[in-house]
């Protein structure tokens, strides 16, 4: 729960998948970095990559960027990129003639582009693997989070925000990890009632957080935060005050709903172009995206979606905790757990029609959830980036909810055409299990 609500600094809600994403690094003679991919190989694609620790040191990250850019290389940014980040945070000196190089092989069996943060996880193996060998003390995972965060967003260019590496890497086996991304407040983690999981149903339709409609929908709420503040200023003067400072501390989820629905709603525009929008109000405050002059924004329903998802998400986990503390028989336990589900559902909704990142399949899973509440299903929304990937699953644990969620596969493979994948373990995070040295 909260999904893309993390760049505008909502709770987030995420549990990590029993997959893993596996790096092995070997010291090489020369000063080159070589980047090797099971995965790629077995697909028959563009497996190596190699980069001279020099290149990595010297250029800019635009310019990282535009290499990883070219065809069958974007891959080795999310893993070459750790070592320029490394290198930019002063954690080593890629430039230091006794540095040797390194060949690094990744095998992951996290599914790509399924919306459960395959480039987080290998961002984060890559990370706490070098930072190991590189004998660099790891003493706070969100450090090492949001070095991976600025892989993605500064060298892949993927406009993310932080949650999944964060999961990646401090989430704990069976829990939700709990994230205030404002900008990573990491809270105790929330623990699911007993009997109950969070299943996933892998749509089979590949999504991209590095697609246009995601960086548009992301910017169209920094715009409309930009809007907002802008119109505080105008009510402050009208009151005889002047405005000091953002009373939204940047995160359109510091503002109240029903403050934003009376006050502010009314006067956003369903559309603006960015040509408009940049004479008017000037760039916003997000460094992970830009205003195109040439494009158009869908700003009234981009903050819809935001400040509405924060309290959602609030108002999950409140549901959650209610449950967690009632009898398993209980009537009260069941309208709790019911709560949550309907949230998910709105939260889906939400995806499709106001953050315009739905996906019809991911609908009729959903649908085919709803269909089957009874079977000892609460709710399901689609996740992650949206577009496509992985619909979550509040469910029972019981033989009953298996078999209807097998159900529900195979009527939506006979319906999609899609192959479909269900996830129903977990697993701790990276920072748990953390690295081992081996002599061959």
């Amino acid at each position: 729960m909260g999904g893309i609500a993390d760049y505008t600094g909502s709770l987030v809600c995420e549990i990590p998948l029993d997959r893993a994403a596996a790096v092995a690094l070997q010291s090489r003679e020369d000063r080159n970095f070589q980047v090797f991919s099971f995965n790629l190989f077995d697909e028959n694609k563009p497996f190596t990559f190699r980069i001279p620790l020099d290149a990595l040191a010297d250029s800019s990250f635009e310019s990282l960027r535009n290499e990883f850019n070219q065809p069958g290389r974007k891959w080795a940014g999310y893993i070459a990129g750790c070592l320029a980040v490394l290198h930019r945070r002063s954690q080593i000196d890629l430039r230091n003639p006794a540095l040797r190089g390194l060949n690094l092989a990744l095998l992951s069996s996290v599914p790509m582009g399924a919306g459960v943060s395959s480039s987080a996880a290998i961002e984060v193996a890559a990370m706490i693997n070098l930072m190991d060998h590189f004998q660099i003390h790891r003493d706070d995972p969100m450090v090492a989070a949001s070095m991976c965060q600025e892989v993605e967003n500064q060298i892949v260019g993927a406009p993310c925000g932080i949650m999944d590496q964060v999961s990646a890497c401090a989430g704990e086996e069976g829990s939700l990890l709990r994230l205030i991304c404002q900008p990573h407040e990491l809270q105790p983690p929330l623990n699911l009632p007993g009997g109950i999981r969070v299943a996933g149903i892998n749509s089979g339709v590949k999504h991209s957080v590095g697609g246009g409609m995601y960086g548009r929908t992301r910017c169209a709420a920094f715009m409309g935060h930009r809007m907002i503040l802008e119109k505080m200023r105008e009510l402050g003067l009208a009151a005889g005050a002047t405005l000091q400072s953002d009373p939204m501390r940047g995160y359109l989820a510091n503002l109240n709903p029903e403050d934003y629905k009376r006050l502010f709603r009314p006067f956003l525009p369903a559309e603006i172009d960015g040509k408009t929008f940049l004479a008017q109000y000037g760039p916003t405050i997000d460094s992970a995206t830009a205003v195109d002059p040439d494009q158009t924004y869908h700003v009234l329903q981009a903050c819809d979606h935001h400040v509405l998802e924060a309290r959602r998400v609030r108002n999950f986990a409140q549901h959650l905790e209610t449950a967690a503390g009632l009898p398993v028989d209980s009537r009260q336990r069941g309208l709790a757990l019911d709560k949550a589900g309907h949230l998910m559902y709105a939260s889906h909704l939400s995806y499709t029609n106001d953050a315009l990142l739905g996906a019809a399949e991911c609908d009729l899973l959903v649908k085919l959830v709803r269909d089957r509440e009874a079977a000892g299903l609460y709710g399901a929304k689609i996740t992650g980036g949206g577009s496509g990937g992985t619909v979550a699953v509040l469910s029972d644990i019981s033989p009953r909810a298996d078999a209807v969620l097998g159900e529900i596969i195979d009527i939506y493979e006979r319906q999609s055409g899609h192959k479909s994948e269900l996830f129903l373990g977990s697993s701790p995070g990276a920072w748990a299990v953390g690295t081992a040295e081996v002599t061959i």
